[in-house]
């Protein structure tokens, strides 16, 4: 039977794996996390454990450096039994992959070996009250002070909101002509001014925790800069 996928052996290993942990844990908690929206806690936790916070990572900071076509395999079979879980994965994943990106954030390495470790789950903060669909296009701006910068922002959706460790957030440079002129930083949940407005209340994916952040005052330091500055389009 032909794989859709084209997977090898190794990454044909970590769908199954996937698949059982999916039909085992996943399947088990999905109807009371849609039915109560509440965090798929116990799904996101035998994830961590399983080594799947790092799929995507690569190998020399402890990942198990597969790429896109693993990837996809290990979130159908997620999303077979649960699409919040799915979601939150899909958002950690990508987040995760544009901090391998970078090439300004001086604890880089520190933060990807905790993510491959199960120690650190991310997400993305990009889309804005004010960029509607246009999620890449920031309304809220890094302003100058002192040594690092200062923003205000309200960032409309943020999958895990209440439960992510870290945001890849935006916002456009100092002095930017243009919405696509922004620059990528990286933002811890319990960083001071950084609020929890609401919770998600949808049809649908009611586990994802989906909701709004808000940033007021909130204070970036130059070492939390993912991007130089106006380059956030390039990684986005």
């Amino acid at each position: 039977m032909i794989d859709i996928y084209g997977l090898d052996e190794t990454a044909g290993t970590w769908r199954q794996k996937a698949a059982a942990l999916a039909a085992d844990v996943v399947a088990r908690h999905a109807t009371d996390v849609d039915t109560n929206a509440r965090f798929p806690s116990e799904s996101m936790a035998a994830l961590a454990q399983g080594g799947f916070y790092g799929l995507c990572i690569d190998v020399s900071f402890g990942g198990q450096g597969q790429g896109p076509a693993t990837f996809a395999a290990v979130v159908e079979e997620i999303a077979r039994h649960c699409g919040s879980t799915a979601m939150v994965y899909v958002m950690h994943i990508v987040a995760a992959k544009v901090i391998e990106t970078s090439a300004t954030l001086p604890t880089r390495a520190n933060v990807l070996r905790a993510i491959a470790e199960g120690k650190h789950l991310t997400t993305l903060a990009l889309s804005e009250r004010g960029s509607r669909s246009q999620f890449w296009a920031p309304v809220s701006q890094l302003v100058e002070q002192g040594n690092g910068y200062r923003t205000d922002a309200f960032k409309s959706w943020v999958t895990a909101a209440h439960h992510a460790d870290s945001y890849v957030a935006s916002g456009q440079r100092p002095g930017a002509q243009s919405p696509l002129d922004f620059t990528l930083y990286l933002l811890s949940r319990t960083r001071p001014g950084v609020q929890h407005p609401g919770t998600f209340n949808g049809l649908g994916l009611r586990g994802n925790d989906s909701a709004p952040v808000q940033l007021d005052g909130v204070a970036v330091q130059q070492e939390e800069l993912l991007t130089e500055h106006g380059k956030g389009l390039i990684i986005i």
